[in-house]
């Protein structure tokens, strides 16, 4: 009887010890090396370009809603002179401000952007250029500079969740008394 309990024991060890190096082997998430990483970042990289190019298509065309759809759910948006907007109402009403302000046109041009190792976070910085009509419908223009955060979704697609931009020119001087 204890020849029998020591192979039982003998061939229950073998195979608990092939179980736990499957599930080292195959539940370990492969390590990519750093050329797959590079490659998959730089194929990222160009991903939210064209995003943020066709983005700024959208806001060219003062497409309230097409602007809208680029955030993530829960996304915030840091507009200058505004509090900042966290769910997608408020942030409608924010670029609907700025999109039917008069003479508005509005273009915008990424700089830089870099995706994270881990291939879901991703940050943009840039460039912007605005034009909109003074209260007497002459031309007013503005420049300054971008940021965005993009996160990679559960499906697979690309959508900001922080974005924020602010003037370069110096604050105006408060009018003469």
């Amino acid at each position: 009887m204890r020849l029998r309990s020591t192979k039982a024991v003998r061939c229950v060890s073998a195979v608990l010890s092939g179980v736990t190096l499957l599930c080292v082997v195959g539940c370990t998430p492969p390590i990519a090396d750093e050329a797959t990483i590079a490659k998959m970042q730089a194929s990222e990289e160009a991903t939210i370009r064209q995003l943020d190019a066709d983005w700024g298509k959208t806001g060219a065309a003062k497409n309230i809603d097409g602007w809208v759809s680029f955030y993530a759910d829960g996304a915030a948006v840091l507009p200058p002179n505004e509090p900042i907007s966290t769910d997608k109402a408020a942030i409608r009403r924010s670029v609907a401000g700025l999109l039917t302000l008069p003479g508005i046109s509005l273009t915008w041009q990424a700089t830089k952007v870099e995706v994270a190792k881990s291939g879901e976070l991703a940050y943009l910085y840039g460039t912007y250029a605005m034009t909109m009509s003074d209260d007497k419908g002459q031309p007013v223009n503005d420049k300054g500079k971008i940021l965005e955060i993009w996160k990679k979704q559960s499906d697979g697609k690309w959508k900001c969740v922080v974005d924020m931009w602010n003037s370069d020119l110096p604050v105006p001087a408060p009018p003469a008394k």
